[in-house]
């Protein structure tokens, strides 16, 4: 189970309460804007924390290999609904005030210090995600984990949305209210959400559609061949933190079962990679 999405649905729900008393104080557009994105990833990460909690249940005569890939749905699901929804509000509001241009009232200290904390609480949560992922080194790593990264994503737009709203706000207690200004960031913002739907959607529904774990198939052949065992190996990703492999050999592998423990001992102990089971099949003499 994942820290950080815990600790995110938290924090972007006292985000979302700064931000809204501000859009209430100021009835500015990019703090609705923003408003709306902090309730999306709020509304994103609880899908992800049910994704996880069912991804947990067990094998069962109708799942024989678990649920793990329940997550990858739920994120799906997440990044379809709440954040295209997210993203169709803040365009159409964006827009809505471009072209009607009501009044807006300018930013006070009070709502700079507001932003200030969301800013803090997003720095705190990004740091907590970026550290479970493993920083820069793990990204390529843990790719499949779909639930930090998620978060790591949203966390990184969140800030780079609310330093545009700092902007809005600074022009705002420099030159007063500016509703086209104020506007196109709120569309900005939107945009921004759609693109984050996009790939996280992308990324969910690749994992979806069985797929392997290319370092998994390298080692695991790299491993079998230092024991004399030509085989290509391919493995198919059953959640965050688990595979199954298949390993079609060149001949019958005398004590296969004791080399099957072997190879999943050394993925898990060398790569970070746990296999569950490790399914094996022999060419017959002649087969192409």
């Amino acid at each position: 189970m994942s820290s950080s999405v815990s600790i995110s649905i938290a924090t972007n729900t006292a985000i979302a309460a700064s931000k809204a008393f501000g859009f209430f104080v100021t009835g500015s557009p990019t703090l609705f804007a923003e408003t709306i994105h902090s309730l999306a990833d709020v509304g994103n990460q609880i899908l992800l924390k049910v994704g996880e909690v069912r991804a947990q249940v067990g094998p069962d005569r109708e799942h024989p290999f678990g649920r793990g890939q329940e997550r990858f749905f739920w994120a799906l699901v997440s990044a379809v609904s709440v954040f295209f929804i997210g993203c169709g509000i803040n365009l159409y509001h964006g827009v809505h005030a471009l072209v009607v241009r009501e009044p807006v009232q300018p930013f006070s200290l009070l709502v700079l210090g507001l932003l200030v904390f969301a800013l803090a609480l997003e720095a705190w949560t990004f740091s907590v995600a970026w550290r479970e992922i493993g920083g820069r080194s793990g990204l390529r790593r843990n790719r499949h984990n779909t639930p930090v990264l998620a978060v790591l994503l949203e966390d990184g737009v969140a800030l780079l949305g609310i330093l545009l709203t700092l902007v809005v706000s600074g022009v705002s207690l420099l030159l007063g209210p500016v509703p086209l200004f104020d506007a196109s960031v709120a569309i900005a913002v939107g945009l921004l959400l759609g693109g984050m739907a996009i790939f996280l959607a992308t990324v969910n529904r690749k994992l979806l559609i069985d797929t392997t774990d290319p370092a998994v198939d390298r080692a695991a052949e790299a491993w079998l061949k230092q024991r004399g065992i030509q085989a290509t190996v391919r493995s198919l990703v059953l959640g965050v933190d688990h595979s199954i492999v298949f390993v079609r050999a060149a001949r019958e592998v005398a004590d296969s079962y004791e080399h099957a423990g072997a190879l999943t001992r050394h993925l898990a102990g060398e790569h970070g990679k746990k296999v569950d089971e490790v399914y094996w099949q022999f060419r017959r003499p002649g087969a192409s």
